[in-house]
């Protein structure tokens, strides 16, 4: 019954139709992809989050030729690029994520893209590293 139930629930609040990847992240940006396999038309909002707090969001319709071509899509139009946040120097961590409406649009739930990506911030933006 437990197990019934943990099912049910992971198939009502998750897209198992959805394929991405986050392709890179610096101080300057972060990018990838991501695709609906069973509504390849449609384009899936996404969400970036440095260091676990919500920086911004946007619909991946972006255009990445390479994700068609790989026939992963059936468009070039799912790429996303976000503008990172000015940032503390240090190490900071990326993620990007899906949003999942399901049945209903009262409750939403977030599907993470590819991996994680670490990057580091050696300066602030309006700084200029010393040489």
């Amino acid at each position: 019954m437990v197990t019934a139930t943990a099912v049910g629930f992971y198939l009502v609040t998750t897209n198992p139709n959805l394929r991405g990847w986050l392709d890179q992240a610096d101080q300057r940006t972060v990018s990838g992809w991501v695709v609906d396999d069973k509504e390849a038309g449609i384009r899936v909002e996404v969400q970036l989050y440095v260091d676990d707090q919500f920086v911004a969001d946007r619909s991946a319709a972006d255009f990445r030729p390479d994700v068609h071509q790989a026939k992963r899509a059936a468009d070039d139009w799912h790429g996303f690029v976000f503008t990172t946040p000015e940032l503390p120097k240090g190490e900071h961590e990326a993620k990007v994520y899906a949003v999942y409406g399901g049945r209903s649009f009262a409750r939403r739930t977030l599907q993470i893209i590819g991996q994680p990506l670490r990057f580091r911030v050696e300066a602030n933006a309006g700084q200029t590293l010393p040489k």
